[in-house]
């Protein structure tokens, strides 16, 4: 068994020249025609794949002295390839130093390869031997089937918080939907509050009129070209005033009637928008199987039954929806 810290020190010199771009090595750029090393391009090529036909895994395999040979030509070649990055044009001798590294690249494929090659097959017999590929193969489908069980939990887990999410959403939802929909009879209320504050005033005109009539009519005998002078005349005054009081009485009580209409449909719709807002809570308080649609059927009722106005006294509409509400708690007790 090897060393583990032979084991990874080789492990990284072989890494490195395996990962090494040869194309740098070319210089064109900054060392000119005469002087770059285009020629040594090739041979580097070669002794990089030599190196590459050895995997990294099979290291583990190997004993100290095996790893010490491959990690010294390793690091041999790479000394080479620094020593063209660092080449210096201007330095003495630069001209023979280039052609014996060039040299030296060019033979050193069939040296590597007389060192290496052992280890060079043991890696492909490693890589192509059947049963260590059908061990890698279960293994790769153990670890795929335990991680899509593990995705397949984590997805249940995503679907329950999601419907738990929907549902509250829902929930939200449809309270929000039923509190928009009081904005309604707020505006309905709004508008009646101001029709009421119109006839309250109509109100007061006639009824100030009527007074002023009336006190008008106590003097009126006594102005020179309205005093009757004969039972007729009499008759005719007598007679005009009561039809002057009978319509100034009928637009007050008109006038009252409107105002008393429009300030009973201001407390209705009030009492329908409240109805509507606090009819989520009253559900979610009461709890309890059948008590919804209870609830249901007094907001329902408050809503949608007639209601009284300025011109009639109906009295049928409790009836009714204290009818409903008995049928509905009938119907409850019967299902359970």
């Amino acid at each position: 068994m090897a060393t583990l810290t032979l084991l990874e020190s080789t492990r990284e010199a072989l890494d490195r020249v395996q990962q090494f771009d040869a194309s740098t090595l070319s210089r064109e750029a900054d060392l000119g025609k005469q002087m770059n090393f285009s020629e040594a391009v090739a041979p580097s090529r070669a002794l990089i794949d030599i190196y590459r036909r050895i995997p990294l895994t099979a290291l583990d395999d190997f004993s100290d002295g095996q790893l010490n040979v491959i990690s010294q030509q390793a690091q041999a070649d790479f000394n080479v390839f620094e020593q063209i990055l660092e080449f210096n044009a201007t330095a003495a001798n630069a001209a023979s130093s280039r052609t014996s590294i060039i040299n030296t690249l060019k033979t050193r494929r069939d040296q590597l390869f007389d060192q290496l090659w052992q280890y060079v097959a043991y890696g492909v017999a490693r890589i192509t031997d059947t049963s260590l590929l059908e061990t890698q193969a279960r293994a790769t489908i153990q670890s795929i089937k335990d991680q899509s069980e593990k995705l397949t939990t984590q997805l249940h887990t995503a679907k329950s918080d999601a419907d738990s999410a929907l549902a509250e959403i829902r929930a939200v939802a449809a309270e929000q939907g039923v509190s928009q929909q009081a904005i309604h009879f707020k505006q309905e209320a709004e508008e009646q509050e101001t029709l009421a504050a119109t006839w309250l005033k109509y109100t007061y005109w006639f009824a100030s009129a009527v007074g002023f009539f009336a006190v008008l009519s106590l003097f009126l005998h006594k102005v020179e070209w309205i005093r009757p002078e004969s039972s007729a005349e009499m008759f005719q005054l007598i007679s005009s005033k009561v039809l002057i009081f009978a319509v100034l009485g009928y637009l007050l009580l008109m006038a009252s009637r409107n105002y008393a209409t429009h300030k009973h449909n201001v407390v209705v719709n009030r009492h329908r928008q409240n109805a509507l807002l606090t009819y989520r809570s009253l559900v979610e308080a009461s709890g309890g199987a059948g008590t919804e649609n209870i609830v249901l059927a007094h907001a329902a009722s408050c809503i949608f039954s007639p209601q009284e106005t300025g011109f009639s006294n109906g009295k049928g509409e409790s009836v009714a929806g204290s009818k409903s509400v008995l049928e509905l708690l009938t119907k409850t007790a019967s299902k359970e």
